[in-house]
């Protein structure tokens, strides 16, 4: 398994909580599926501008999806957000600076697409940072010109935290074939709200028949989606791949 020394080239503020980092891959190749994982590993001390505490190790391994795709071999990008008790994406989110190198290890993960056996339709279905491999496949099927219809449905609490808004926004305009819908659950604003159910779902207007369905989010959300697409809308479990968060 590749193991790379890698340098962090970029920080990119997504939100209050969240970054995009990247490091450079300086010419060396790294192949991966869209939607996979690698291992980061770094002293969380280094620096001398943060502090492990309770008895935890400075050096700390976590994972973490790619957002960018393998088209893109000038860069590894991951979307990291802070979550309560963590530590490690406080890290990366509020220490981490330009220049730090992070040991990498990867790819890992069976939740990609495989663009010679996918159906028609995609639907990509995400929470919080759970967006991360998501923008990776969505990426990838727009970079490629992939004859692929992609709708995307990515809840958050807030509006501020809506990741790669822009971006989302932007591939959705360029065409057809692809489309989403954001949804708050703890904030009002003029688009929808709510947790996602069956109707917003149905919303997309796919024949479910034909699509593939990609989860990521919290153990929760991901446990509450697959029961509405398999109890609610009768889509077989073989169409249905999921990254579980923890």
């Amino acid at each position: 398994m590749p193991n790379y020394m890698l340098k962090v080239s970029e920080l990119i503020k997504l939100s209050p909580t969240a970054k995009a980092v990247r490091v450079s891959l300086d010419g060396k190749p790294f192949n991966f599926q869209p939607g996979q994982f690698v291992m980061m590993e770094l002293d969380l001390e280094k620096t001398g501008k943060f502090k492990v505490r309770d008895g935890k190790k400075r050096i700390q391994k976590r994972p973490f999806s790619m957002s960018s795709t393998p088209l893109q071999q000038k860069y590894l990008e991951v979307t990291v957000k802070t979550i309560e008790d963590s530590f490690v994406s406080n890290y990366f989110v509020n220490y981490l600076q330009a220049g730090e190198i992070i040991s990498v290890t990867g790819p890992f993960g069976k939740f990609y697409i495989n663009e010679k056996n996918t159906k028609s339709n995609i639907m990509l279905i995400g929470a919080g940072s759970g967006i991360s491999p998501l923008m990776s496949i969505l990426r990838y099927i727009y970079q490629k010109k992939l004859t692929i219809k992609v709708h995307l449905i990515y809840s958050n609490k807030t509006e501020d935290e809506i990741l790669w808004r822009k971006e989302i926004e932007s591939i959705s305009n360029s065409s057809e074939q692809f489309s989403h819908e954001f949804t708050l659950t703890r904030e009002n604003w003029q688009g929808t709200t709510g947790r996602i159910k069956k109707k917003i779902i149905e919303n997309s207007k796919f024949n479910l028949k034909e699509t593939n369905f990609y989860l990521c989010g919290p153990p929760e959300f991901v446990k509450e989606i697959e029961n509405i697409l398999t109890a609610e809308l009768n889509v077989p479990k073989e169409s249905i791949k999921k990254e579980v968060y923890n």
